[in-house]
């Protein structure tokens, strides 16, 4: 059995962190996001999308990305504000102890999903980890988990995947694996 697992949301309460490092990223250009707003509108949303708004509608790609560039590095300051999922941890390292493999799909970067999940000393309980530069559309298309399962060799039935957000669940939804839906911890 693969069980694959978003990161955002779903084994780490990463809002704060994410909310705290694109503030801090935005203020620099002269914008600004509230974590009220962020929580709401951002959490779990493509970064292309949602800074677009923030940044005044019509900012130029390279703003963009020079926002986006930013939030990475300072995004290791905010890391003592993630909160686990316990739960979650337990039922993975007793899946990973009875010999399923495990594959965290997430929209965030590479750089900031390998620090977190480094922080919290679980790095190495997936066997694959894909992120958004893995990826060529991201949630709510099931490309990240497709590619999870063929990189496993395993068909939808032989999949489980952990998801919370809406554009994650659409994702896994349609991937046609059985899904479970995290709602708080």
């Amino acid at each position: 059995m693969l069980i694959c697992v978003d990161l955002d949301g779903t084994l780490l309460d990463t809002v704060p962190a994410n909310g705290a490092s694109y503030r801090a990223a935005l203020e620099e250009m002269g914008f600004t996001v509230t974590d009220e707003y962020y929580a709401q509108h951002c959490n779990g949303g493509y970064y292309k999308d949602f800074l677009r708004p923030l940044m005044g509608g019509d900012p130029t790609p390279a703003d963009v990305e020079r926002v986006h560039d930013r939030k990475k590095e300072l995004y290791g300051d905010f890391l003592d504000t993630v909160r686990p999922n316990r739960a979650l941890f337990e039922l993975l390292q007793n899946m990973r102890a009875a010999g399923h493999r495990l594959a965290c799909v997430t929209t965030g970067s590479r750089r900031n999903a390998t620090e977190v999940l480094t922080h919290f000393g679980c790095v190495c309980w997936f066997d694959l980890i894909l992120t958004s530069e893995d990826v060529t559309k991201s949630k709510p298309d099931p490309e990240g988990y497709l590619k999870a399962m063929a990189h496993f060799g395993v068909t939808p039935a032989e999949t489980m995947i952990f998801e919370d957000s809406g554009p994650g669940l659409a994702a896994a939804m349609a991937s046609g694996a059985a899904v479970f839906k995290v709602e708080k911890f």
